[in-house]
């Protein structure tokens, strides 16, 4: 930022660092409801979840979840239970593959480090999004317990980053078939231009449950042939085939203190699983239509949906269904027929008042029974914009979905409807009916600068300022010409941040954290001499081993770097004997706390690596000790 426009900013009194001088902001909740939100994150014996359709929430009691999860993972055509878990045997594996990588130089030494991901990985969480549209006689206990979505939470763990490297070979090869659909938009745009003859049949099939039921050797298998059809000498092809292994054979995870192993499918929090299923889906129906004797004039397929028009008899339609159930032993189907209508994703296709003439289908908005159009409540706290921002959006959507104005003025009413319920005014909903095709947005040849903070009325006065003084210092200084600053605000933490957990926490009292209060996660560090900022490059705790670690002083932010081979919390009981009971030890760590106090201590476990050896944790320690200027006198390391 040039030197002139900070001078213009700190003269009325904002500040562009970021440093927290910007005045207190009340809190948009009452003391009663803040105290609702804490006795609910409290709350052990229940579990809360959004509904895996409809924007609903789901409260379970505790019983009834961990139930559903019980049965669902009792299953041992994909679950086995596990005596201890087996991710940390998968570390060193997926080091090994990562270093031939590196030797045949499909990538570097950085790349190498992020794909190893987190030096002390966490397991994955498996958990469950109720099925609350299913009918209530069909629920797992009827009319008591739904079924729920299986998902397997994979961030954090030591397999996420390489399921991102896998997914970034597999994504482009996923749509190289004929019947992919990339969204809505790409569907409305294809069926647009296809002409349907008078008597034929809209059908669409669903492939049930498709991410669990595909087997792995199959999918590997077809992952094979997609490489061989499409070779690419940039592609490390083997090493590619034994990451997804990896992925696929040792996903374990824990549910309820108890770890699995998938032995089926691949789990729906896989990065890769959407392109992975696509590539399987491809080769599944290029063989399975091959085997039909009568196929669709139309047929296109968004994931495990598909929609196509059938120009035969209805006889013939049932031996192609059969056909298509019958290809795979692990694949089923349900279909959907009829003669005028079909609704496929968002949309309702149908043979409108003008099809006798133009043999075209018309489209409409299709809203599903249990979409409960939870939109954002007119007094949430955030900036005013979004919310015309939300409902411009969605008129959007439906204009470019519907064919007949009719359709998008129903879908706009139920939209309104809707709305109307929870705080918006009609007058502000008719605004933004006549404008949202208003084409008005920057001056051609502009630039925009994000001026990036999280939302709230202080931060919100800030930026219109900030952005009107830099409109003045552009106009009175002629640099940085045809730029201008938006506010961009994060996203401040909603209900769903706060209550909904992954993991389900145990009934047990947690063990006293007396001795895990020193430990402090940093998101950052910084060295006090240059003002140069270090990110740590993992979280620890009391039991992390073979690591690098930061003492700081909380009263004056004096730093020290230190290692250990232990845990931390065996370090420093040695580290506490010598400063409490010893007092003798004439190091300046000890003398420094025996003056502001043991009760001063804060640690930050900056890296850990447990393949590490002694020398390479101490080039570590050493590394963090010149990023951070923690020599005497600057910090409490010996010179």
């Amino acid at each position: 930022m040039p030197p002139e426009f900070q001078a213009m900013v700190r003269s009325d009194g904002l500040s562009v660092s970021g440093s927290g001088c910007a005045p207190a902001v009340a809190p948009n909740l009452t003391p009663e409801e803040v105290e609702a939100l804490q006795n609910l994150k409290r709350n052990k014996h229940i579990v809360i979840k959004p509904a895996d359709k409809g924007s609903a929430v789901v409260i379970f009691d505790r019983s009834q979840y961990l139930w559903e999860g019980s049965r669902q993972l009792s299953d041992m055509t994909y679950y086995k239970p596990l005596p201890e878990p087996i991710y940390p045997q998968t570390i060193p594996m997926v080091g090994k593959i990562l270093d031939n990588l590196r030797l045949k130089k499909f990538i570097n030494f950085k790349q190498q480090r992020y794909l190893m991901g987190e030096r002390d990985p966490r397991p994955r969480r498996f958990y469950m999004l109720p099925k609350i549209h299913k009918e209530p006689d069909k629920w797992s206990k009827p009319h008591e317990i739904p079924p729920g979505r299986p998902i397997v939470s994979d961030c954090g763990s030591e397999t996420y980053r390489t399921a991102e490297f896998i997914d970034h070979f597999l994504t482009p090869l996923s749509v190289l078939h004929d019947s992919y659909l990339r969204d809505t938009y790409d569907f409305i745009d294809k069926i647009k231009s296809v002409n349907i003859p008078p008597d034929a049949i809209l059908f669409t099939i669903d492939i049930d449950s498709l991410y669990t039921n595909i087997d792995i050797d199959e999918g590997i298998q077809a992952v094979k042939n997609v490489f061989y059809k499409y070779r690419d000498v940039s592609r490390p092809e083997k090493e590619i085939l034994q990451l997804l292994e990896i992925n696929l054979r040792r996903n374990d995870f824990e549910f309820d203190g108890r770890f699995y192993l998938q032995i089926k499918g691949t789990a729906m929090g896989k990065k890769f699983a959407p392109a992975y299923a696509n590539i399987f889906m491809a080769e599944w129906e290029t063989s399975a239509l091959a085997a039909c004797p009568k196929r669709p004039l139309y047929y296109f397929r968004y994931l495990d949906d598909i929609w196509g028009v059938w120009t035969h008899s209805s006889e013939e339609f049932s031996v192609f269904l059969n056909t298509l159930n019958t290809h795979n032993k692990n694949i089923t189907i349900k279909s959907t027929i009829s003669s005028t209508s079909v609704d496929f994703l968002d949309t309702t296709t149908f043979k409108g008042p003008d099809f006798a003439i133009t043999q075209h289908l018309d489209i409409r908005v299709f809203f599903k029974e249990t979409d409960t159009h939870a939109l954002l409540y007119r007094s949430s706290f955030h900036p005013t914009h979004t919310f015309a921002g939300l409902v411009k959006s969605q008129l959007l959507r439906f204009h470019r979905i519907c064919t007949r104005r009719e359709d998008f003025l129903g879908a706009s009413r139920t939209l309104f409807s809707a709305l109307m319920r929870r705080g918006y005014s009609r007058s502000f909903l008719r605004r933004q009916l006549r404008g949202f095709l208003d084409p008005r947005g920057p001056p051609p040849g502009t630039d925009m600068i994000p001026l990036i903070t999280t939302y709230s009325p202080s931060a919100a006065r800030a930026a219109w300022k900030v952005k009107n003084h830099f409109r003045v210092f552009v106009e009175s200084s002629g640099r940085l010409p045809g730029r201008y600053v938006v506010p961009a605000y994060r996203k401040n933490p909603n209900l769903n941040d706060q209550l909904v957990r992954a993991r389900v926490c145990s009934l047990r009292d947690p063990p006293s954290t007396k001795r895990d209060a020193l430990v402090r996660h940093s998101q950052w560090l910084v060295n006090p001499h240059n003002r140069k900022v270090f990110q740590p490059l993992c979280r620890g705790g009391r039991h992390t081993q073979n690591c690098v670690y930061v003492i700081r002083c909380q009263q004056c932010g004096c730093m020290y770097v230190g290692e250990t081979g232990n845990t931390l919390a065996r370090r420093f009981a040695q580290h506490k004997y010598n400063i409490v009971r010893q007092k003798n030890t004439n190091t300046h760590l000890v003398q420094h706390f025996l003056l502001h106090g043991w009760s001063s201590v804060r640690v930050t476990v900056v890296e850990t690596d447990p393949k590490w050896s002694l020398a390479q944790r101490h080039r570590a320690e050493l590394l963090w000790i010149s990023k951070l200027g923690t020599r005497h006198p600057g910090g409490l390391n010996e010179m």
